[in-house]
């Protein structure tokens, strides 16, 4: 199996890289930004000799697409994980540019990657888009304003993407809460729980349930 996980060097893209990697004759890209920031990146690879492949690339960019297309040379993809993304600013201080540089990592970026790898997925692969509960317009509130707004749009996108890509099974997976640097350490989850739970659900999903838009506990999720 070949896994791509963007935003590996730390956090749940790194938990997530760890878990897939420990699998027999599984391959996984690691996909950083700056992958020579992160000790944590340098000792998997260093303990999953062979088994993870680094690749610098910053979904923001617009090449970034071609930029892992081309790391993978004629290797075909089984699993994409579009896990790369940030916060957002609040109502009342965002600014353009703000707008433009969040939906470019949480939004353009999986679309675009994606689109560059459309031609490597394997039958019956699978695309992840690590999303939020925050992106629920069913479930909106105040708070997150433009972090939900991304993050809605990554839904909408997942429910395109189901639709263009036949037999591919394209899933919004909510982390839920976690200790990250984006969720905070008031977070009620640890990284080894969220990630545990999203391997889970990543391994039971399959196309006949694309389009879904789930947590890590396996629940459903309201657009």
């Amino acid at each position: 199996m070949n896994a791509i996980i963007t935003g590996a060097s730390r956090g749940l893209g790194l938990a997530l890289a760890s878990r897939f990697a420990a699998r027999p004759g599984a391959h996984v890209y690691a996909v950083a930004r700056d992958p020579d920031a992160s000790a944590e990146l340098e000792a998997l690879v260093a303990e999953r000799a062979g088994s993870v492949s680094v690749v610098r690339a910053n979904v923001a960019d617009a090449d970034a697409g071609q930029t892992i297309a081309a790391a993978l040379g004629s290797a075909t993809v089984d699993l994409l994980i579009n896990n790369a993304g940030v916060g957002g600013t609040e109502f009342g201080e965002t600014t353009q540019d703000d707008l433009i540089e969040l939906f470019k990592i949480n939004t353009f970026g999986p679309l675009l990657v994606t689109q560059a790898l459309r031609s490597k997925l394997a039958a019956n692969a699978k695309v992840v888009n690590i999303t939020s509960v925050l992106g629920s317009i069913a479930q909106a509130g105040s708070g997150y304003f433009t972090y939900g707004m991304s993050k809605a749009a990554l839904n909408m996108l997942s429910k395109k993407l189901a639709a263009e890509l036949d037999g591919v099974a394209v899933l919004s997976l909510h982390p839920g809460w976690v200790r990250t640097r984006l969720g905070g350490s008031g977070a009620p989850l640890t990284v080894d729980r969220s990630a545990d739970g999203m391997v889970t659900v990543i391994d039971a999903f399959d196309v006949t349930k694309s389009g879904a838009y789930l947590a890590y506990d396996g629940s459903t999720i309201p657009w």
